[in-house]
């Protein structure tokens, strides 16, 4: 009798034992998987949305996201509440998104992570376009890991026009050129080879003649919505 009660918590003891060992690692290792599987050699990141600042910077809470290749409208400009909402709609504050960093470009000026978000099953950058709230910015289209992607090539990053921006020097020089802003001509020192009055009013690209001029702070009238140094980009 005693055999046969010493068997029983042994086995019950080793069953117990089995069953904790193999559910504990299964939990971390599903928690730490990003939801998308990301390309490349640089970072992959997945984490909930703290912030959405517009509709292409998003803040996670030890990373903050600009998206590669798409630029919605800076706040102030026609478009921005649209872009932003959509963008908060599709990926709202606590979900979890996955951001595949460009391995070409991984940081920009402000040091926040470049790359391509997906969230709600999407690519939010791709999306973006698709509905009409973003332009691709194809200056960087022969820099970017992601410009070979059919949403890229649809909305401008072209064989054509990568090897038309490798051929280009970093600064483009402004199509139309006016003598250097002076107080006398009432031109505003913040686009020093172009004459643009200063603000107020606030103006914006399609109510002036120049395109890629060069653009210095404090940018008054918010040319240079990618902060690149250049304004009213064609």
């Amino acid at each position: 009798m005693k055999i046969i009660i010493f068997c029983l918590i042994a086995i019950t003891l080793i069953s117990s034992t089995s069953f904790a060992s193999s559910e504990a690692p299964s939990d971390k290792k599903q928690s730490a998987s990003p939801q998308y599987k990301c390309k490349g050699t640089a970072l992959c990141i997945s984490g909930k949305v703290t912030k959405i600042i517009d509709g292409d910077t998003i803040y996670l809470k030890d990373y903050k996201i600009r998206l590669s290749l798409t630029d919605t409208p800076e706040k102030g400009k026609k478009g921005f509440k649209d872009a932003t909402y959509f963008t908060k709609k599709l990926c709202p504050l606590g979900s979890t998104i996955t951001v595949d960093q460009d391995d070409n470009q991984p940081y920009d000026k402000y040091k926040r992570v470049v790359g391509k978000v997906t969230c709600s099953g999407k690519v939010l950058n791709s999306e973006l376009l698709y509905n009409g709230h973003a332009n691709i910015l194809k200056k960087y289209c022969s820099k970017s890991e992601f410009s070979s992607e059919p949403w890229a090539k649809k909305f401008g990053c072209t064989q054509t026009v990568q090897m038309k921006e490798n051929k280009q020097p970093s600064s483009q020089p402004a199509t139309s050129v006016t003598p250097s802003p002076t107080k006398e001509n009432n031109c505003d020192p913040s686009y020093p080879d172009v004459c643009i009055p200063p603000w107020p009013p606030d103006l914006d690209c399609d109510g002036i003649p120049y395109k890629n001029f060069r653009v210095l702070p404090p940018d008054p009238h918010r040319f240079d919505g990618d902060n690149d140094g250049i304004g009213c980009e064609k």
